[in-house]
């Protein structure tokens, strides 16, 4: 599963729920553990704008393992959220580089 942030705040994550179709990607309801595990890693990357993506996977015990941190040309599968969900994620984006515009001209 993924777990997408801008600026360190959770906007989706997805899943795929069949191991054998592993790229076809649906959108999943994440738990409060579930992104308490995602949140360790924004919270330990310095990244400060932008997107991050945090990929894991369950193990037997249904436990999430990190299987990678992604802040550099994440994809996005942005056609497997709904319109609603795209709409808050390119807010936040547009908000995202506004900030960063704005700090780098201070």
């Amino acid at each position: 599963m993924s777990f997408y942030y801008v600026d360190h705040t959770f906007q989706y994550a997805l899943h795929a729920p069949h191991p054998d179709q592993r790229w076809v990607l649906e959108p999943y309801e994440p738990d409060e553990a579930d992104l308490a595990f995602a949140q360790r890693f924004i919270a330990w990357n310095d990244v400060r704008h932008g997107i991050q993506r945090v990929d894991a996977c369950r193990t037997q015990d249904e436990t999430l393992l990190l299987v990678e941190l992604e802040d550099l040309n994440p994809y996005l599968s942005l056609d497997r959220i709904s319109p609603a969900a795209r709409d808050r994620f390119v807010a936040a984006m547009k908000a995202s580089l506004t900030r960063l515009a704005n700090e780098s001209g201070s």
